[in-house]
């Protein structure tokens, strides 16, 4: 209320042009307006902005995309925390990580690897991201999807050699208690490398991932044997679980 009891009038908001509140966060890089829209219950967008988060402009990118071109870094992480599909790909296959590799934004590439973003997606010139940051010559986010993907390569290969080990139609009969020891203490110990090591390199990555397979490989070869399951090896099966 004003002095003289007339009700006060709320500023309105005037937003860049063509832009949804989002975009025109990202394009101010406001991530505190941003967020105001999901925090303040009397916020005008607070109702519609979740219906935005996703929604693509006439020139096909998403909000994730128009960050990840400009380098807006918090935004970004606001976006996918909020709801923004860090997978998603426009008509020609590219998705956010292409454009950040395109335009050098290395900030929001960690970002979106943190975040779980694919890696190996290719977009219509068969290009992952790190093909496209080769293209245009970005070096230095080259280098580290390069990096991101030996780290990765040995994650996935640990987590599938575990998933491998605990499907016990796969395992019966054909591992012995000592293989399976062997398997999931090395699979430990490489786990908790990755996770105690955090200045590892490419090379390190890759290393551990061979010297890994060196050890896992001639076991899990075991489980592309035929073998006959007898009533001695079902016991011991038994026996090991107890």
């Amino acid at each position: 209320m004003t002095p003289d009891g007339e009700q006060e009038e709320k500023e309105v908001e005037i937003l860049l042009p063509n832009t949804t509140i989002v975009t025109h966060c990202i394009l101010k890089n406001d991530s505190q307006r941003f967020v105001r829209c999901f925090e303040d219950d009397e916020d005008a967008f607070k109702d519609t902005v979740a219906e935005l988060i996703n929604q693509r402009g006439e020139d096909g990118k998403s909000p994730l995309d128009l960050a990840a071109t400009l380098g807006r870094g918090d935004i970004s992480k606001e976006l996918i925390q909020r709801g923004a599909d860090v997978l998603a790909v426009n008509c020609q296959g590219y998705c956010a990580m292409h454009h950040a590799a395109a335009w050098g934004k290395l900030g929001v590439l960690k970002v979106l690897v943190e975040a779980l973003s694919d890696l190996q997606q290719k977009n219509i010139h068969g290009e992952r991201p790190r093909e496209t940051a080769l293209r245009y010559n970005k070096t230095e986010c080259v280098d580290f999807l390069d990096w991101a993907e030996a780290k990765v390569d040995l994650q996935n290969f640990i987590k599938t050699t575990q998933e491998t080990l605990a499907d016990g139609e796969k395992v019966q009969g054909r591992l012995t208690k000592d293989d399976k020891n062997i398997i999931t203490n090395t699979c430990k110990e490489k786990a908790e490398w990755v996770e105690r090591t955090t200045d590892a390199t490419t090379k390190d990555f890759i290393t551990q991932k061979m010297a890994l397979e060196e050890v896992i490989n001639p076991i899990m070869q075991k489980l592309n044997e035929p073998v006959e399951i007898s009533a001695l090896s079902l016991a011991t099966e038994r026996s090991e679980k107890r």
